[in-house]
């Protein structure tokens, strides 16, 4: 799943509007619809403030040490 698609799925789940992520991250409504439909890029600034927004933490492995799809 890429970032994207976690945010707006994450959205989704909380049913908090694009413009309460906009808000919750100090950027403007269309700075957060551009992210979302493609139109801008991520970036790091963007991405940890979406992050901090939503509760997320970003993990990142390798596939070499999943099994089965768990990490082990």
């Amino acid at each position: 799943m890429n970032f994207t698609k976690a945010v707006l799925n994450a959205l989704e789940k909380t049913n908090m509007k694009k413009t309460e992520l906009a808000r919750a991250t100090g950027y403007s409504n269309q700075y957060i619809y551009d992210l979302l439909s493609g139109k801008r890029r991520w970036n790091e600034e963007s991405i940890n403030k979406v992050c901090s927004a939503l509760g997320f933490e970003i993990v990142i492995e390798r596939e070499e040490d999943k099994v089965d799809g768990a990490t082990v």
